[in-house]
């Protein structure tokens, strides 16, 4: 299920993430492009989708992408906010929130 969405994107990647490792580090999206990202929970005979999200804006037309921070979609997964967690960023929430949650 997971390649079959993947595969109407031309720049397109994964990463898996644990609650003790830094998302930073895992994270490989890209710097300089904005897009669709999905959250998913792995178990060993399933995927759970738990979020969708996007970055970059749309002004006058044109996609507009992440200029500070990291940069692009990186940018957004580590130091974005998630809506559910408040002003938290995401590289401090997310773990937290896997523990929380019991996710490993």
């Amino acid at each position: 299920m997971f390649d079959a969405v993947l595969k109407k994107y031309q720049v397109k990647g994964s990463f898996t993430f644990r609650p003790h490792e830094i998302v930073k580090d895992k994270c490989n999206a890209p710097t300089n492009q904005s897009g669709v990202y999905l959250i998913y929970q792995v178990f060993p005979d399933k995927e759970e989708l738990l979020y969708i999200g996007r970055s970059g804006q749309k002004i006058n037309g044109k996609l507009v992408h992440r200029k500070t921070g990291l940069g692009g979609m990186k940018d957004r997964l580590v130091n974005g906010y998630h809506p559910k967690f408040g002003r938290i960023l995401r590289r401090i929430s997310f773990p937290q929130e896997m523990i929380k949650q019991n996710i490993a």
